[in-house]
């Protein structure tokens, strides 16, 4: 590796390098009668976003009551499965949490559970969905059970193989993190994939999760579309942010939902809670939230203002990407797998994503100077250390839930 002194001289010589690329671009903007002063000014506080406010709840203005129209129109946003529907159950001796896909038996003579036998509901011969009615999302809205137990669980991708949006779930799905409402740590991964999305042409709606401590990342559809179509979108585009953003982790890929494209027989894929629960948003939770991760005032006007994505906007983005990525062999840009597995195929690094020599040390692993080198050579490293992980692989053509497992891991990480 280097040592102090060229490390040293290397930083001046990027420092010498930006501080004339900025001259150049303010020179360009001059030019141009744009000012780069007003320009700063808006990146520094985007749309009027203010510094975090302790009390998030109280910014938060609640509409007087939730009316059949308002729930429709909610629901015409985050559309999944209408012929079932999971809630929240909250377990009053522990304190545990877990979501449940609603059945009409449950309890009932033929429900194996009354008689202490242990057996998936997607396996019950007897099971009965229950239907998601507006009287069950009016529910979810108004949060009146002091213990969330009406706190609603959608199913995105549709029995025809079709949803209606795709989100990317930051929550924590580890091993009984349930219990804790999925509760997760940090939030530079959502913001990394908030400008991934504003960077190319993408304005999405991120939510606090309930917890308080994950988030989700919405983006909507005019109409529903195949799942293969709306996760080749997805992989596009982290592939293309990718190339300008740091992504230290896989797991970009496993937090997409829908999570495959079609359901096994009887399947129904992974869930997810809606946003928006009376109750978690009197803390300021379950609601959207601008940069700055404060609550917006208005939470209904914020998600009208949201503007629903075309499928030919998705398709002539996904040929627009994948035609140009850095991450691929030309002869697997159009091999739908190996897109989806990054692991699976790996093209020549970017010469230019470098700044002079590639510098690395093999000791007890292989150690890799990141200091003069691009977020985009950095990504194409660690998909050469990432391998798939075949128990995902088995569990998901066996149908069974696959929330809680990574579909591949990176042997490495960031010091």
């Amino acid at each position: 590796m280097r040592d102090a002194l060229e490390n040293i001289t290397l930083l001046q010589k990027r420092l010498n390098d930006l501080q004339l690329e900025n001259q150049v671009l303010k020179e360009i903007l001059e030019r141009s009668g744009i000012s780069y002063a007003d320009e700063l000014r808006k990146y520094q506080h985007p749309d009027g976003t203010e510094l975090w406010q302790e009390n998030q709840g109280g910014r938060i203005i609640h509409p007087v009551c939730i009316t059949d129209e308002m729930a429709n129109k909610f629901y015409g946003r985050f559309w999944g499965r209408q012929d079932v529907y999971s809630k929240r159950a909250v377990k009053k001796s522990t304190g545990e949490v877990g979501y449940f896909p609603q059945c009409n038996h449950f309890w009932k003579e033929c429900c194996p559970k009354k008689h202490g036998k242990k057996m998936r509901c997607t396996d019950c011969p007897d099971r009965d969905w229950t239907k998601l009615k507006i009287g069950q999302i009016k529910s979810h809205l108004l949060g009146a059970d002091p213990y969330g137990n009406d706190v609603i669980g959608v199913y995105p991708l549709l029995p025809n193989g079709t949803c209606r949006f795709l989100v990317f779930d930051f929550d924590n799905h580890e091993k009984e993190a349930e219990k804790n409402d999925f509760a997760n740590k940090g939030e530079a991964w959502v913001e990394a994939m908030r400008l991934i999305c504003e960077l190319n042409e993408i304005d999405p709606l991120v939510e606090r999760s309930r917890s308080g401590r994950g988030a989700h990342v919405w983006t909507f559809f005019e109409r529903a579309v195949p799942a293969s179509t709306a996760r080749k979108f997805g992989n596009a585009l982290l592939e293309k942010g990718a190339e300008t953003v740091n992504l230290k982790s896989f797991q970009y890929y496993d937090r997409m939902l829908p999570a495959q494209d079609s359901l096994p027989e009887g399947g129904l894929g992974n869930l997810i809670a809606l946003p928006l629960q009376g109750r978690a948003l009197l803390s300021g939770n379950s609601a959207f939230v601008d940069k700055n991760w404060n609550a917006y005032p208005d939470q209904w006007n914020v998600l009208w203002s949201k503007p629903r994505i075309s499928a030919e906007f998705m398709e002539t983005k996904i040929q627009e990407w994948t035609s140009t990525s850095i991450f691929y062999a030309e002869s697997s840009q159009n091999d739908a797998e190996a897109r989806e597995k990054p692991w699976k195929n790996r093209a020549g690094l970017l010469k230019l994503g470098v700044d002079g020599k590639l510098n690395f040390t093999l000791s007890n692993g292989i150690y890799v100077d990141t200091m003069n080198i691009q977020p985009a050579v950095q990504n194409q490293i660690r998909r050469m250390a990432a391998v798939s992980n075949p128990v995902f692989i088995k569990t998901r053509r066996w149908g069974f839930q696959t929330m809680i497992m990574h579909d591949g891991f990176i042997w490495g990480k960031s010091i």
